[in-house]
């Protein structure tokens, strides 16, 4: 693995110094921040196919930050086309490292009729330019061969294109170029010698095709800020994307989603900040450590630990904030005043506190510290509200109920919390969750 990673690094060297003009936010942004992840982390993993797959992830970042080193993709709201090729060259390869090897029938192929697909008409303007390729073998009967100066080929390329590659390697000569003029770099570079290969894209339809879309196949706006939360129910889920969230990760208690979860909902979106709600004390870290493997530049972790303090955080949001650090200032600022109400059933017979608590019986949380036990959920959760810090000061009260619970009970208990504090705003919300038979944000 180490040996691979000097390859890289070393590759890496090669790429920038064929370049006139290395430009960041290319294709060789994405090899040298891969290529400094590997020779750092080369010795993290025990095989190469771990190894590889974090490989991935970081390319993944890499190339999904490319719009914030390169004004002109951030413009048009798309990523480095040439990143995008060299991420599939390697999730071709750790296919290959997996025994994944691909069939001719799996592999597209360009037709005449395809092009029709393509968003290029008779009225559209030429944009970007043509990308220019081609591979040339200098001809002794045009030219002095030894003589021939590839500085000379450069200037002109210069004067006509940019995005210039030109190597020469003994009698052969690689070019590279964005242009609007490909035919004038045929004709010069034709009086040198012959064409071994040559490939002419346009880079309009290039965009077009690399433009981060929505399911319904229309641009997605890039947004400032999108919100990725971790949940569980699909009551709750539903509620979160309705009040904000861009993204929700299923998971919580008892089910702890992993970094590669966090980094394939990142992938998707289309934004220059991302902000995570964990939900979960436990889920924290690993939604740092994801940060860390993405960018942490652009993944800001805020510290919930419970689904009523993400739920208060989505909801005071504020995103006429001019900086990022005041948007997240605006959703924490409600968060310490929150607390959260949990009643779910012992799995066995204990006591906490001088609190008998069999088998079976609700409980009901302040967070973590058990505060009531009863038969009946109503009893279980009045006197756990009754026993939460700071309740005389409370003011609004969101009941998730579970999976188990129905609407109607649900409702029969809000009415009988609203008699028990009637200076309290009680609401239902179908949270659809399994482990706690209520979960209440009370704020």
């Amino acid at each position: 693995m180490s040996e691979f990673a000097s390859a890289l690094l070393s590759g890496t060297e090669y790429a920038y110094a064929a370049v006139l003009k290395p430009v960041e936010g290319t294709m060789l942004t994405v090899m040298r921040e891969t290529a400094e992840f590997a020779a750092e982390h080369c010795n993290d993993y025990s095989d190469l196919k771990s190894f590889f797959s974090a490989l991935i992830r970081r390319m993944k970042a890499s190339l999904s930050h490319t719009p914030e080193l390169l004004p002109v993709l951030k413009e048009a709201g798309v990523i480095d086309s040439g990143g995008a090729g060299l991420l599939c060259i390697f999730e071709g390869m750790e296919k290959a490292l997996n025994g994944e090897l691909l069939t001719d029938d799996s592999l597209e192929t360009d037709t005449v009729s395809g092009a029709k697909s393509f968003a290029f008409d008779p009225d559209d303007n030429m944009e970007y330019g043509y990308c220019t390729e081609f591979i040339l073998v200098l001809q002794k009967r045009r030219i002095d061969v030894d003589a021939f100066d590839i500085k000379d080929l450069t200037a002109f390329l210069e004067s006509v294109g940019e995005s210039i590659v030109a190597v020469r390697d003994g009698s052969l000569i690689k070019v590279h170029v964005h242009t609007f003029e490909p035919e004038k770099v045929l004709a010069y570079c034709h009086g040198f010698g012959e064409f071994l290969s040559l490939k002419i894209e346009n880079m309009s339809v290039q965009h077009n095709e690399t433009l981060i879309k929505t399911d319904s196949g229309k641009p997605k706006e890039r947004k400032r800020c999108a919100v990725v939360a971790v949940a569980s129910g699909k009551g709750i889920i539903d509620y979160l994307l309705e009040i904000g969230a861009d993204a929700v990760i299923d998971g919580g208690q008892t089910n702890n989603p992993s970094a590669d979860a966090f980094l394939r909902e990142y992938a998707k979106l289309n934004c220059e900040h991302i902000l995570v709600l964990p939900n979960n004390g436990n889920i924290i870290l690993t939604a740092k450590q994801s940060a860390t493997l993405y960018d942490a530049a652009k993944v800001h972790v805020l510290p919930t630990r419970s689904v009523a303090e993400g739920y208060s955080a989505l909801s005071m949001m504020d995103m006429s904030c001019e900086t990022i650090d005041e948007v997240i200032e605006s959703m924490m600022f409600g968060v310490p005043n929150v607390s959260t109400g949990l009643v779910t059933n012992a799995t066995r017979d204990s006591v906490n506190n001088g609190l008998v608590i069999h088998k079976g019986d609700f409980i009901g949380l302040d967070n973590d510290r058990i505060i009531s036990a009863a038969k009946d959920m109503e009893t279980a959760a009045t006197e756990m509200l009754c026993g939460m810090d700071g309740i005389d000061d409370k003011q609004v009260v969101t009941v998730f109920y579970g999976r188990e619970v129905s609407a109607e009970k649900a409702k029969r208990l809000c009415s009988a919390f609203g008699k028990r504090f009637p200076m309290i705003e009680f609401g239902a919300v179908s949270g659809g969750q399994e482990v706690y038979s209520l979960i209440m944000a009370v704020e």
